[in-house]
């Protein structure tokens, strides 16, 4: 069986995974998420989705893993490439141009991040998960632990308040730092194109704490003004004896959240940090320093490492980033037309990208829009550690490849039916048996070779290819389906849901009495997770069938789905609208659904 093994931006080696769990089941990982002041970009999803499969791979080879990413809505200023950012914050600059409270772009912007990372199947935006704001930490809402991070920096002597009220880390104090990126801390010159404050003792110094009487968002670190009430009471039972006095009323820096963030959720270490690869400097070179300065924070090198027992200076002892995205081979350019954000190929007419839906049509793509698990698997299918090029050849190859994938699925769904029953009598030839073993096992080696993409896919479509050449008997269906879900228990670009059924009558009666719809709802409680169908929930909750017209919004049909028409479609039957009838069948059409009147009651066959 294989180990997985991971390139660590630490130390610039591909390393044996290790736990730091004594019981080596437990993982805990942090990412680095959107800064909320407009709609994330496929580069920056890219880097999210790389955390995804690694999550993924990790729980397929057995841990459990508990994934944190933020939400920063606060403290990211404009020029970030620098230690000590310069420039306005990025939120506020969005918000003020928009005419908005920062708080309200920060929440519609948070929104439309969250309907992007479902629509690309995220599991820390699914389920259960995406429910549990712990996992989602906001940045506003962790003051309390940057103040008491802060405040710990300025007692170990590693931190220090200028004249005007603001905390500065002393880099000085910190002689690693440097050591993720690779920069000599003498060669830095993080202050050459930063004026040098006048109370700052040294160019490379980054601010933790700033002060700014303009800036929206404020926190008073001495009285509750600023602060939401819940907040400041944890900040007062964190620090009951408040911070130093010197400090003014101000907003925490955008590295500073990261540490408090991450230590707040998942404790003092962690065992991986990822994000993309303009993280490393300053923002994950910055996180560094402060846990270290703050806590001491120090994990040990995992066995076989040169570095092996001996003290790294970082509280994550794995460092993963993505490498950057391009497209056509340049750097993303609004004024080239090669900007995209995921909402822009998911639907370009819809978010005024009319040339982009001209050039995906041109390709082949219906309506002009690219499917979420074709743009999924295009943003996957290569290595993390290289480059990645973009266009419009690259998710033709995607959509070719889903395809190919859907269809072999489709014919063993088919070929299987009902009879998934483990225990059948029937056993599968030793040749697919064989093929089934040898696939599974080829598809964990190549991503647990540094989640080397390229080489799980080669293996998946070479698997593929062989059980498209056999005749398929009920067993050996069932084992080959067996394999292609677990291919994408990883991938995840399947429609795994039903294509076809019969909804009876005695169905379709329960939606159209208000008693049994109350009812109903509780079923279909995940609805109101889901933005195309929460009005829906809350109407059925009510006992109230909705009508055609609120089916518009729905995007991805599935088995209740179309129940859910098929009932509205009987109910205007009844009472002799055929017209709106005929219009539910021809819009089920539209979106692919085939549904036909039988004596029981209706069958359906999506695709």
């Amino acid at each position: 069986m294989s180990v997985l093994k991971l390139k660590n931006t630490y130390t610039r080696s591909v390393e044996t995974f290790q736990p730091l769990d004594p019981e080596g089941r437990r993982v805990t990982m942090y990412s680095c998420g959107p800064t909320v002041y407009s709609y994330a970009h496929i580069g920056n999803f890219r880097s999210f989705l790389m955390s995804d499969v690694l999550r993924r791979v990790l729980e397929r080879n057995g841990y459990e893993v508990r994934h944190v990413m933020n939400i920063t809505d606060v403290g990211h200023l404009t020029e970030d490439d620098v230690a000590d950012a310069q420039g306005e914050d990025k939120l506020q600059k969005a918000a003020r141009e928009m005419g908005w409270d920062p708080y309200k772009l920060a929440r519609f912007y948070e929104h439309a991040f969250v309907e992007d990372a479902r629509h690309l199947r995220m599991k820390n935006y699914s389920g259960g998960e995406a429910g549990e704001p712990e996992l989602h930490p906001r940045a506003a809402g962790h003051v309390p632990e940057m103040l008491e991070l802060i405040q710990k920096l300025i007692e170990n002597d590693h931190a220090y308040v200028d004249d005007s009220g603001q905390v500065y880390f002393d880099i000085q104090k910190f002689p690693e730092y440097g050591k993720l990126s690779g920069k000599v801390i003498d060669d830095l010159e993080a202050g050459a194109r930063v004026a040098v404050g006048e109370h700052k003792r040294d160019p490379r110094d980054f601010y933790l704490w700033k002060v700014d009487p303009k800036h929206l968002m404020q926190w008073d670190p001495h009285s509750d003004k600023g602060w939401d009430a819940a907040d400041y009471e944890r900040y007062r039972q964190l620090l009951p004896d408040g911070v130093d006095e010197r400090i003014k009323p101000g907003f925490p820096g955008w590295h500073v959240e990261c540490s408090a963030m991450s230590r707040a959720h998942l404790g003092s270490v962690i065992d991986i940090h990822t994000g993309g690869e303009d993280n490393i400097f300053p923002h994950h070179e910055c996180e560094i320093a402060q846990s270290y300065g703050a806590y001491s924070t120090k994990v040990p090198g995992p066995h076989g490492a040169p570095d092996e027992g001996a003290p790294r200076h970082s509280f994550a002892r794995y460092w993963l980033h993505g490498r950057f995205l391009l497209v056509n081979n340049k750097k993303m350019s609004k004024r080239d037309g090669t900007f995209y954000t995921v909402r822009d190929l998911l639907d370009p007419r819809g978010n005024e990208r009319d040339e982009l839906a001209v050039e995906l049509e041109g390709a082949g793509f219906k309506d002009g829009k690219v499917p979420a698990n074709v743009l999924r698997y295009a943003l996957i299918s290569n290595q993390y550690t290289q480059p990645m090029n973009f266009g419009v050849d690259l998710l033709k190859q995607a959509r070719a490849s889903v395809e190919r994938l859907q269809i072999r699925y489709d014919k063993l769904r088919e070929a299987v039916g009902d009879d998934t029953n483990p225990d059948a009598d029937e056993t599968a030839s030793d040749k697919v048996l064989e093929l089934v073993s040898k696939a599974d096992e080829d598809f964990d080696a190549a991503l647990n070779d540094n989640l080397n993409i390229p080489n799980a896919l080669a293996v998946v479509f070479g698997a593929v290819n062989e059980l498209n050449t056999m005749e398929l008997g009920l067993a050996e269906a069932r084992e080959a389906l067996r394999l292609m879900e677990s291919f994408d228990g990883v991938l995840d670009v399947l429609d795994r849901s039903a294509r076809s059924g019969l909804i009876t009558r005695e169905q379709v009666a329960t939606w159209l009495d208000s008693g049994t719809l109350q009812a109903k709802a509780k079923h279909l409680k995940h609805w109101a997770e889901a933005p195309d169908r929460e009005q829906l929930w809350e109407m059925i909750e009510a006992g109230q069938l909705p009508m055609f017209e609120d089916l518009a919004p729905i995007e991805q049909m599935d088995a209740e789905t179309i129940e859910l028409f098929a009932a509205i479609r009987q109910n205007a039957r009844k009472v002799k609208d055929f017209a709106t009838a005929d219009a539910i069948r021809d819009d089920l059409k539209r979106r692919g659904v085939q549904l036909e009147d039988t004596p029981q009651g209706f069958r359906w066959v999506l695709g």
